[in-house]
This record gives C-alpha cells, sequence and structure tokens, in this order.
C-alpha cells in the first residue's frame, strides 16, 4: 500500500509476519473495554483501577496507571518524548493525527524499514488515519500509552483494534524540534482544540 501524500511504502500489517499473542476478537474487546462509558472510566486514575485493570488481559503489562488529568497527555506525545513538558500535559496543546501527518510530511518523521531499540511506531486504520504511536524497546516489545489511559508494554499488534491492522516505523526525532516545529504548525493557523 502506498501513501499518495508520500513517497513510502515501508509497511506491516496485522498478522504479517509476526508471531500473534492477541486474535481480532482479543483486539475487539480491548477497543470495547477501552470505550465503555465513553471512555470515562480509561483516562482517570481511580475508575481505571476498580473498572478496567481487571478486564485487560494478563499479557499486558501496565507500565504505570492513567496520571491525573492536569499532567495527563496522549500516545504522540510520550512517543516524542513530551511527555514530561507542561506545555502538552492536561489536554491543552493536544499531539493529533494531524500533526504526526504534518511531521511526515515536512519529513521530520523519516519512514524507516527495520526498527532499532529508541524507534518509533505509528498504527493506522483501514482509511489512513494515524491513531496511535509508541516506541520500540529492545525485546522488540513497544512501549505505548493508549490514548489518555495507561502506559503499556506490549507486542507490535496486541492493542486494541481501533487501533488499526497497519504499521510503520520511523526514527525517533529530536524533541526539542518536535516542540519548535509544533509551534510553527500552531501559529499556522491550524486549529487545535483543548482536550479536556
Amino acid at each position: 500500500m502506498r501513501c499518495p501524500e508520500l513517497d513510502w511504502e515501508i509497511r506491516t500489517s496485522y498478522g504479517k509476519g509476526y508471531n500473534l499473542q492477541m486474535n481480532k476478537v482479543e483486539r475487539e474487546q480491548l477497543t470495547e473495554i477501552i470505550e465503555a462509558d465513553n471512555g470515562t472510566n480509561w483516562w482517570q486514575p481511580v475508575l481505571f483501577e476498580e473498572k478496567i485493570r481487571s478486564q485487560l488481559p494478563t499479557d499486558l503489562k501496565i507500565i504505570s496507571v492513567p496520571p491525573n488529568p492536569a499532567g495527563n497527555f496522549n500516545c504522540f506525545a510520550y512517543a516524542l518524548g513530551l511527555e514530561n513538558d507542561k506545555e502538552f500535559l492536561g489536554g491543552q496543546n493536544p499531539i493529533q493525527k494531524e500533526f504526526i501527518r504534518y511531521l511526515l510530511n515536512k519529513r521530520i518523521l523519516g519512514i524507516i524499514e527495520k526498527p532499532s531499540v529508541g524507534d518509533l511506531v505509528f498504527y493506522e486504520n483501514e482509511e489512513g488515519v494515524i491513531t496511535h504511536g509508541g516506541i520500540v524497546q529492545d525485546d522488540g516489545s513497544i512501549l505505548s500509552k493508549w490514548m489518555w489511559g495507561a502506559l503499556f508494554a506490549h507486542k507490535l499488534w496486541d492493542v486494541p483494534s481501533s487501533f488499526g491492522d497497519t504499521a510503520f516505523y520511523t526514527k525517533a526525532p529530536d524533541s526539542r524540534l518536535v516542540k519548535q516545529t509544533y509551534a510553527e504548525y500552531r501559529d499556522s493557523g491550524v486549529q487545535i482544540d483543548p482536550i479536556t
């Protein structure tokens, strides 16, 4: 599959050359867990512990539960190394899929064929929308924050079905360059609505 905006074809698809742990039904169940009650239980620390943790597969390693709302961030902020930057906490300057596409178009994120430790992985749904991002670990697992929820260590395809069935890898950019590019992006007139 070729992305029309970029000249890259280096993608992998669910089930292609990977030892799968979760099947499609299990991935769909993860999506249902996350989206239950409009996702309210997913991103609030107390509700996550009360209503979510016990429903998750034991093969998923929870690294940390969702932070309190004022210190929360999404998967893209985490993957890009901005999880401790106050400018990107609490949903005031959310990094969304459009900004990831912008970084690709600007060639700040460069697609690679074979990932190494510290490289990034991004997932796409069937419409080509970038839905999720994470960081490649030394054992080949992925470290990623699922939306505004918990931080997990997981196999490439042990993710909710809503993240999609296509993934690609990039080198991790310098977070200072990402922050500078975000300011340019925001100042270009793009509407970035806070997430509350």
